[in-house]
């Protein structure tokens, strides 16, 4: 970072003078073939459940990993996600913005005179602040976020594997054309009209 002038305040030679807090998430191949899937995954959800989710998760983890087009489309996609996650908690990072909207919720909550715990308001709030408390205790000993994404990265792993081991398997034993031929055969040999309804 650029120092501050001399003759800035004091704090803003200090905010100067801080090093930026690292980014969420570093923008590598790896993180971008990462988020690529979840993204993928993450549209097929929404689109059609939890099925398209999970296929669309695995198709997007196996052709992130190719050397082609369409794999540098989605790591494109996947890598300004990444740029826009980082930024939010940059944000988040310099202005304090969760904890502030969270002090703020909590500071316009007030117990009502003499409402102790027989409240349920006061309750629910010390509760939604004990609840927050446990939270970011948990999060300092687990580390959430990194152990979400060595998850998300073994599963894009996984599932890449598991689509490329497919593919061989299809190679190997046809079994795309079998099933191809064999509903031929079933189409061709049925006592209804093609396009009409199946009979009874």
């Amino acid at each position: 970072p650029t120092p501050a002038p001399a003759h800035a305040p004091a704090a803003a030679r200090a905010a100067a003078a801080k090093p930026a807090s690292p980014p969420l998430v570093s923008v590598t191949e790896e993180t971008k073939i990462t988020a690529a899937s979840v993204l993928g995954g993450a549209a097929g959800w929404m689109v059609g459940g939890a099925w398209l989710g999970g296929l669309l998760f695995a198709a997007t983890a196996y052709l992130a990993r190719k050397e082609d087009d369409v794999a540098a489309v989605l790591k494109g996609v996947a890598a300004g996600g990444l740029e826009v996650l980082n930024f939010g908690a940059y944000l988040n990072d310099k202005y304090s913005v969760l904890q502030k909207a969270g002090s703020q919720v909590a500071g316009s909550v007030e117990t009502p005179p003499g409402g102790g715990m027989d409240d349920p308001l006061g309750a629910l709030v010390g509760l939604a602040a004990g609840v927050g408390q446990v939270v970011a205790d948990a999060d300092k000993e687990i580390g959430f976020k990194q152990t979400f994404g060595t998850i998300a990265t073994s599963a894009s792993d996984l599932a890449a594997q598991a689509v490329d081991k497919a593919l061989m398997f299809n190679e190997h034993y046809k079994l795309t054309d079998v099933i191809a031929a064999r509903v031929r055969e079933v189409a061709g040999s049925s006592d209804w009209p093609a396009g009409g309804p199946m009979p009874p």
